[in-house]
């Protein structure tokens, strides 16, 4: 077998070509009929060379039509699909999390973006694990591929919430008192009157206990009907059977605050409730840790509880609307802290005379001239 790096070494070198065909590191044999071993060589070299010429070239037409034609060749791999989805994903998550709205209102950033973009970088490094070539033209392309893909379901998903009336909000917030904060946000209103929107479940006993706060605050700002009173699920540890007032199918009549509700009422199970609209969504996305969640006016918010479960542990709820009714006891104490910071949000959001016994109480007005 002719060994033709070695011919090409000698060639450089300046040797003839009967030179070269003696070269035992060659090992070229002519036959007997092919004449002088030199001109044989010579001719084979050059017939060879025409040859790979005549050859297409990586990444041309006709290679990719033999490689289309070849049944063994995988059109995709593991690896191929992994350099798509992970950009996909990588840029859709990126933009759901710096615009939680529009574009993380029906596809949420966390979690379900980030667990599809962990599941596609799982793909990824087990497709590269059973692949010999980490890096093609071809896994440059998918990646191209699936960062445009990316862009543009980001942007089909934003222009679909926004086309739904769905509000643009800001992820950026400030401090306010009792651990409140301040989003740069259009208020959210509903016949002219600023809402107040509560997310929470009757199951979770951070919510019983806020729930006391906010019926006090809602009572003094208006009528609240249809409300009844349980108990938060029995067999969570962090305040079992606490006592609470149900706000899930309540109505509420006031010139002063709307008020929007989203609670699930499973009474054993901690679950999160139904969202009936976009708008509830958009915020639900941008700004809640968890339950309870709390807006007044779309600007100002509140994630986690505003009573802690162990102040009412024991009681029932008899025990507890009297001792608000009567303004003393335990449970008053650690019930009417928060309501007036309540109260106060809601006046600075209507931007109103607020009914006399708000205008006239001092702890909730010592509040307001902290909020900003």
């Amino acid at each position: 077998m002719t060994d033709w790096d070695a011919v090409e070494r000698l060639r450089s070198k300046g040797w003839d070509w009967d030179r070269i065909a003696g070269d035992p590191k060659v090992d070229f044999h002519a036959e007997e009929s092919a004449g002088e071993p030199g001109r044989a060589l010579r001719a084979l070299y050059y017939q060879r060379r025409s040859r790979q010429q005549r050859r297409p070239s990586k990444g041309s037409k006709a290679e990719r039509d033999a490689d289309a034609k070849d049944p063994s060749r995988p059109k995709w791999s593991l690896a191929r699909v992994g350099y798509l989805l992970t950009p996909l994903f990588a840029v859709w998550l990126l933009l759901a999390y710096l615009y939680p709205s529009p574009v993380g209102v029906y596809v949420t950033a966390f979690p379900t973006l980030l667990f599809l973009f962990i599941v596609a970088l799982g793909v990824l490094c087990f497709g590269l694990l059973r692949s010999v070539d980490k890096w093609t033209t071809v896994y440059r392309n998918a990646v191209i591929m699936g960062a445009v893909a990316g862009l543009a379901l980001a942007a089909i998903f934003g222009l679909a919430s926004v086309a739904a009336g769905c509000p643009s909000l800001t992820p950026n917030v400030s401090a306010e008192p009792s651990n409140w904060e301040k989003a740069n946000n259009p208020a959210w209103t509903s016949g002219g009157s600023p809402v107040f929107f509560f997310y929470g479940s009757i199951a979770c006993p951070y919510c019983s206990a806020s729930s006391w706060s906010m019926y006090l605050a809602l009572q003094k700002f208006g009528s609240l009907s249809g409300y009844s009173f349980g108990y938060s699920s029995p067999t969570d540890q962090a305040g079992p059977n606490t006592p609470e007032i149900i706000l899930a199918g309540t109505s509420y009549q006031s010139q002063y605050i709307a008020m929007d509700v989203a609670e699930a009422t499973d009474p054993t199970t901690i679950t999160y409730p139904t969202i009936s609209n976009c708008v509830e969504q958009a915020y639900v996305s941008t700004y809640s840790a968890g339950i309870p969640f709390n807006v007044v006016n779309g600007i100002y918010i509140h994630t986690g509880t505003m009573v802690q479960p162990s102040a009412l542990h024991g009681m029932t709820t008899s025990q507890v609307l009297g001792q608000i009714s009567n303004q003393s006891g335990p449970a008053w104490d650690a019930v009417s802290g928060p309501s007036y910071v309540l109260e106060a949000f809601m006046v600075k959001a209507c931007g109103c005379s607020p009914p006399s016994g708000v205008a006239t109480d001092p702890n909730v007005t010592t509040i307001l001239t902290q909020i900003h």
